[in-house]
């Protein structure tokens, strides 16, 4: 059986930054629990952006997974908010989609 995430070696290596970065801010400040809900939070963040299409939409940061995923643990209470607030809009189809993306009624 096959995994369906498969990711580049520059995912694995932003990844690997990225908990790099949260296990320093862990040792050297003893928030343990703030870096692993950092790093959760974001896994989540952009696990789910796959499922929305994020891409799709007007944002001011509508990256991949990967870069989402590590904008989310780099500025975590800030990422989280506003994806937060996109994830509503989209949900309410309030968001505006990209032009590249908009379907012709034919």
């Amino acid at each position: 059986m096959s995994s369906t995430f498969n990711l580049s070696a520059k995912g694995w290596l932003a990844i690997s930054l990225v908990v790099c970065v949260l296990a320093a801010f862990a040792i050297f400040t003893g928030q343990f629990v703030a870096a692993a809900t950092a790093f959760g939070t974001a896994g989540i963040v952009a696990f789910d952006s796959t499922h929305v299409h994020l891409h799709r939409y007007k944002t001011w940061f509508s990256y991949g997974p990967i870069g989402l995923f590590v904008v989310c643990a780099l500025i975590w209470p800030f990422a989280l908010v506003w994806y937060s607030i996109v994830r509503v809009r989209i949900a309410r189809d309030r968001m505006p989609v990209r032009v590249a993306f908009v379907q012709n009624p034919s």
